[in-house]
């Protein structure tokens, strides 16, 4: 058996879970989701779209797909073409964490993932970025939190 280990499986399913249930603003959540599934040694992340504007109804486009190569024990990332092929994300050949791989994927930095989604409006939850409280939980989902901002009312003790 050369898929994902069982331990590897469960931690994916963890992130994914907590980082889709964070990825859409409360604004956005009733016209766009986020999803994912996962099969032997991949795990496709899905953007699920209404079809036609009828609410109810749901289509899924992948958009991007982690792959576990159990030879190396390490995982690559994949973004969708245009025409449905995968295409592997050149900054990251092989991660040994597939946390590293889930940040490279929210911070989008050749514009592979999110500019296919809703332009990148799912990502951020205002032209200007994400809010500070926005940053915090996705900081919390992807283990990089920001340490809590100083409150200049209170005297600082010695």
């Amino acid at each position: 058996m050369n898929g994902i280990p069982q331990h590897s499986r469960w931690l994916v399913e963890r992130l994914l879970t907590a980082y889709c249930a964070r990825i859409c603003p409360p604004t956005a959540r009733n016209t766009v989701l986020i999803g994912f599934r996962i099969e032997h040694d991949r795990v496709v992340v899905q953007h699920l779209r209404r079809i036609f504007g009828i609410p109810g109804t749901r289509e899924a486009q992948s958009v991007a797909q982690f792959r576990y190569f159990h030879a190396d024990q390490c995982w690559a990332l994949f973004a969708s073409t245009r025409t449905g092929q995968w295409q592997r994300h050149p900054p990251l050949t092989g991660a040994r964490s597939f946390l590293e791989l889930l940040r490279e994927f929210d911070a989008d930095p050749l514009g592979l993932f999110w500019g296919r989604i809703d332009g990148k409006s799912l990502r951020w939850c205002n032209a200007k970025g994400r809010c500070d409280e926005c940053e915090l939980r996705y900081g919390e989902v992807l283990g990089n939190a920001l340490p809590a901002p100083q409150d200049d009312r209170w005297p600082k003790t010695p």
